[in-house]
């Protein structure tokens, strides 16, 4: 499957994709509330270095972030993507990962929640957000975290992002969409997925459409062709309880962009963007 350490991967396509609708709807709450409680369930370490052992490695961003950086249309939710990009890394020598782009999103009325269940990570992440007083970084698996702290009395904005390592991750994904009444009907969230195979990634919508959710929405960008080749194919949302009309529109437009910058392949398929 997938290397857990996010390094390898960061910048590339899928972080380009999550991280630019991440900012829009985040963006989006804060007009309605001024206060968010925020949870991001496999946070990493925050920020990711180009000249370094783990993002020189395959040199994805090459495909993600690089790209994205050369866009030249008038998309806004892209161009402030871009614009908060250069902001928060100032000399422009990392990649930032959801926690510190959320860190600088955030006002000291926002409570943020940070999980990371891997030592290494959870120590980096404390040393990366440590200027960020409205925090709270958790070594725990964000799976039970989510199993602890969530019921219907309490409404957040959830960033669920596993590795997908290990095939439980899409299971547990399943048990969260099938407890939405009783523990999230509050709560918003965005949930990242790797389209790893064409076919299996069907069933897995398919089985989550079967499941009658109200407010769910899919957007899928896929970036290569359907080969047999090993490795991401493309990368998929779920965004549950969003009712703004105008998000799927929205969207629409950002993933036409996305494609024609961010595919790897003339053959690929085209983006989808619906509710299930």
């Amino acid at each position: 499957m997938l290397s857990y350490k996010h390094g390898f991967h960061a910048g590339n396509h899928a972080d380009v994709f999550k991280h630019i609708v991440l900012i829009y709807l985040y963006n989006m709450a804060k007009k309605y509330h001024k206060s968010i409680s925020y949870i991001d369930t496999h946070s990493g370490n925050g920020i990711y270095k180009y000249i370094s052992r783990y993002m020189d490695k395959n040199k994805e961003y090459k495909y993600g972030i690089k790209k994205i950086e050369k866009y030249e249309g008038n998309n806004i939710l892209i161009l402030n993507y871009l614009k908060k990009l250069k902001i928060i890394t100032k000399n422009n020598n990392f990649y930032p990962g959801s926690p510190f782009i959320i860190s600088n999103l955030s006002t000291n009325l926002d409570k943020l929640f940070f999980c990371e269940l891997h030592n290494n990570e959870f120590s980096s992440l404390k040393k990366n957000l440590n200027n960020f007083t409205n925090i709270k970084i958790i070594n725990t698996d964000g799976f039970n975290y989510l199993d602890k702290v969530l019921n219907n009395d309490k409404s957040f904005f959830i960033l669920i992002d596993p590795s997908y390592e290990i095939k439980d991750d899409f299971e547990k994904i399943y048990n969260i969409l099938d407890n939405i009444e009783s523990k999230f009907l509050k709560s918003k969230m965005l949930i990242w997925y790797p389209i790893l195979n064409y076919n299996e990634n069907d069933i897995f919508i398919e089985n989550i459409r079967k499941k009658g959710i109200s407010n769910l929405i899919n957007a899928e960008l896929p970036i290569n062709s359907n080969n047999d080749d090993l490795g991401l194919k493309g990368s998929g949302l779920l965004l549950v309880n969003f009712n703004e009309n105008k998000i799927l529109k929205d969207l629409k437009l950002l993933l036409k962009d996305l494609n024609v910058y961010l595919k790897q392949s003339d053959d690929v398929y085209n983006p989808k963007v619906r509710y299930l």
